[in-house]
């Protein structure tokens, strides 16, 4: 096996490695715990079980209401704000909201996307709790009275006891722009006693402000890119703490609850298109995140236990999409949610090229060929040398058979004597890898981009509906391996166009890389390379999809381009060279004649 194919088996094992925990790390996971479900189902209910029990059992004595005073007049309401980047409801009990709803970013249904999701009982976004984050499973029904400030404006206030039974107030204002994505929210806390100081503990904090539970919308199961991620940014870094998959059972390593008590720049969560960041004033509170249930994401900001007047707490908070160019104009760093923090450069880059083919086309899928058609341009000379590589080591082929035939027993000589060979007619072995290593960071910066690029929901391109996501054409009921999934017991298989399209292209091209390869490694290269990348691409977002097949069409055009270009010039060489022998034959002929005379 000469090093060529040593180095490119190599890249193929490092492909799987870094693959198989996007795809077929999830497929095997996704089976073994269909083959065990009975068993999990068991341990599961066991432990949801003595969770509610444990839920019960501490809060029950803790509830709100019973330490709001009696309040008539207090009754549930829904106020709505009316922006013109989103729709928002608050509800009076709890003083929470219950709705956001973005103007500019539309569902599947063509209606303004919602991003908060929740049952009865679930903690939602901004409700107040006189404990941990961690003692807190339920809802806040606290019916708040309420006074409006202005079209964008509300302060909802209620009063309640301290821990010794002295009256102090709560207000919580919500202050909304007319066309911004940031609000601000204030929480204040004031002694109606003016002698006598306010005492609030309850397991070291006063209050809990609570965001939860889903930042919608959820995902369908079987879409495993729309991942929640919890964390926090600190000293220029944004740094995930948890994260999970929504609409799926959380990993077991992922089912956690993790407290930071110290001052932090924000907290937030994100998923695959959308980002709340929550920006609090610079006080050391007590941050929480709890991914303990499956399918819930709760956030928790505790103020310290408190002792005296009052205070008052000031958070900008951020809900909304996670596109860079909006993010960076509300400073914080929000941007460094984005994915693709390694190759940042390039990801910039190539999405500043989709955009700008966008405005051009007003396709996203024309415009993802032309981002194509530039990369293959770039990097032309490189992918030239390349080839002139490839085939110089395809021609020496003959001669490194027979090295290896004659030097077989004597591998250390064998080496010695391809090298030379090497370097007498200046061939590179690696020469030939260098368009695939270059390949790699384009492809991992791409598939960040076109994972998360929130332009693309809904975009459709041909048979494409929806470019961020598979190009499903229909779905059979049955689930073929690797391919497939199960929905409560019944399996399924999405029908994909665009990958088989892929894999021929890949095979062709492979084919027209390798040449006429009768060793078993290069049928391996020839056909395994190509099958590989089928299961690969087969669940990712066809806009990935349509990048790697108009890459290799432009690939095969290019190589047939320079096969026909090195072809002429080899028959130029041969007819130059036939001309200098014919040259000296008639030289050496006349000089004969002369010689005669």
């Amino acid at each position: 096996m000469d090093k060529n194919t040593i180095i490119a088996i190599v890249i193929i094992f490092l492909l799987v490695i870094v693959f198989q925990y996007i795809f077929i790390k999830p497929q095997i996971e996704q089976k073994a715990k269909q083959a065990t479900k009975k068993v999990v189902e068991e341990q599961q209910k066991n432990v949801t079980e003595k969770v509610e029990e444990k839920a019960q059992i501490v809060i029950k004595p803790k509830k709100m209401e019973n330490l709001a005073l009696p309040a008539e007049g207090a009754k549930k309401e829904i106020l709505t704000i009316d922006t013109d980047v989103y729709t928002v409801k608050l509800n009076t009990e709890g003083a929470k909201v219950i709705s956001f709803k973005l103007k500019k970013y539309l569902d599947k249904n063509g209606e303004p996307v919602e991003l908060v999701e929740y049952k009865d009982d679930d903690v939602v976004p901004f409700e107040i709790h006189f404990d941990r984050l961690k003692n807190t499973s339920i809802t806040d029904k606290t019916i708040y009275f309420y006074k409006k400030n202005g079209p964008y404006s509300y302060t909802f206030f209620r009063d309640f006891k301290d821990e010794n039974g002295n009256v102090f107030r709560l207000e919580k204002t919500y202050e909304f722009d007319e066309n911004s994505y940031m609000f601000n929210l204030t929480v204040r806390v004031q002694t109606l006693d003016l002698i006598k100081d306010l005492y609030i503990n309850k397991d070291n904090v006063s209050y809990t402000l609570a965001w939860g539970s889903v930042l919608g919308p959820s995902s369908v199961i079987r879409n495993r890119y729309n991942i929640t991620t919890q964390g926090y940014h600190e000293a220029g870094k944004y740094k995930k703490v948890l994260k999970g998959a929504a609409g799926c059972s959380l990993k077991r390593g992922e089912s956690r609850y993790i407290e930071i008590s110290r001052v932090l720049d924000w907290v937030g969560v994100t998923n695959r298109y959308f980002f709340i960041g929550i920006v609090p004033d610079r006080k050391n509170y007590i941050f929480a995140f709890d991914q303990r249930t499956p399918g819930k994401y709760l956030l928790g900001i505790s103020h310290p236990y408190f002792r005296g007047k009052g205070f008052e707490d000031d958070f900008k908070i951020y809900v909304g999409p996670k596109d860079r160019k909006l993010l960076k104009t509300y400073g914080h760093d929000f941007e460094s949610v984005m994915s693709g923090r390694v190759l940042k450069p390039i990801v910039i880059f190539l999405e500043i090229m989709i955009k700008f083919f966008y405005r051009l086309t007003k396709n996203y899928g024309i415009s993802i060929i032309l981002m194509t058609i530039v990369i293959k341009i770039i990097l032309h000379p490189l992918t030239y040398k390349s080839f002139q590589s490839m085939k110089k080591m395809s021609a020496l082929q003959p001669k490194v058979t027979e090295i290896r035939e004659k030097y077989k027993n004597n591998p250390q000589q064998m080496n010695k004597e391809i090298s030379a060979l090497y370097k007498k007619e200046k061939v590179n072995p690696m020469g030939g890898c260098l368009p695939m290593l270059l390949q790699l960071p384009i492809f991992y910066a791409l598939y960040a981009l076109l994972s998360s690029m929130i332009d693309l929901r809904n975009e459709s391109f041909l048979w494409v509906k929806d470019l961020s996501l598979p190009d499903t054409v229909a779905t059979i009921k049955m689930s073929i391996p690797l391919l497939g999934y199960k929905i409560a017991g019944q399996g399924y298989t999405d029908i994909n166009i665009l990958p088989f399209i892929m894999t021929a292209t890949t095979l062709l091209q492979s084919k027209l890389t390798s040449g006429d390869q009768s060793s078993q490694q290069g049928k391996m290269m020839t056909y395994l390379f190509p099958l590989m990348f089928f299961f690969i691409f087969w669940n990712m977002p066809s806009g990935l999809v349509l990048y790697w097949t108009i890459q290799n069409i432009l690939t095969i055009g290019q190589q047939l381009f320079i096969d026909y270009r090195m072809k002429k010039r080899r028959a130029a060489q041969l007819v130059l060279e036939e001309k200098k022998s014919t040259g000296k034959k008639h030289y050496k002929s006349s000089i004969k004649k002369q010689k005669r005379r």
